[in-house]
């Protein structure tokens, strides 16, 4: 059971179809839902989202489950999910599950940012 029943997606940072959102708590049964209507409102107005996952503090099967549905979601509209920062926890989960070779990681937002300016045109 997680402490925090409200998982938060916060906004850090939009460029060229690019959103860079932390999300911040438990990523588990309880607040998953949440934060996949976050995401996916998200991913309306910015085919490319990037989760800066550090202040993740936990992560279960329901989480991990959330993420690949995300990905899909992203994928399906010609768009990405990434991750970043990913603290020890969900990365074990995604080493584990073999999860991890499907999602490009990163080691922080700036690192995405380059990656996505690099290639990725901005719109006219």
């Amino acid at each position: 059971m997680t402490s925090d029943p409200q998982p938060h997606l916060v906004l850090r940072e939009t460029r060229d179809g690019l959103a860079i959102a932390a999300v911040v708590g438990a990523l588990d049964i309880y607040t998953a839902p949440l934060l996949c209507e976050q995401a996916t409102t998200l991913l309306t107005t910015h085919p490319h989202l990037v989760l800066d996952m550090s202040h993740v503090t936990f992560c279960d099967s329901s989480g991990l489950n959330t993420l690949l549905r995300l990905r899909r979601h992203a994928a399906a509209a010609d768009g990405s999910l990434a991750l970043a920062a990913v603290p020890a926890q969900p990365m074990r989960l995604l080493t584990v599950t073999g999860t991890d070779a499907v999602f490009t990681l990163y080691a922080g937002a700036a690192e995405a940012l380059a990656d996505h300016a690099a290639h990725h045109q901005p719109a006219p």
